[in-house]
């Protein structure tokens, strides 16, 4: 693949990433009522959203190696914060639950 391709195809990921990002933040809002609890979410969709715009332009190929790793860490932070906002754990209720030893 050509270096503008490679860029193109991250882009796409990254777009599609934030979208979701996105989604998934609109979905826990409206469901759970969290909406500061998962404001992390959101602001790292529209991170990714830029990074996608950045990439479109186009780079060498050098440097979509470090775009690549950057999109891949992007997307797994996202799919970890959209986990943790969809669970829907209740916050602590000051009872200590755990077995003493």
């Amino acid at each position: 693949m050509t270096g503008p391709a490679i860029s193109h195809l991250l882009g796409i990921v990254c777009g599609l990433s934030a979208l979701g990002a996105i989604v998934a933040y609109v979905y826990v809002v409206l469901r759970h009522r969290r909406w500061i609890n998962s404001i992390g979410l959101l602001l790292t969709g529209l991170g990714v959203m830029q990074l996608s715009l950045l990439l479109s332009a186009g780079a060498s190929l050098g440097t979509l190696i470090n775009a690549t790793f950057t999109v891949a860490l992007f997307v797994a932070a996202l799919a970890a914060q959209t986990y943790a906002a969809i669970r829907g754990r209740a916050a602590w209720d000051g009872v200590d639950r755990r077995e003493k030893p």
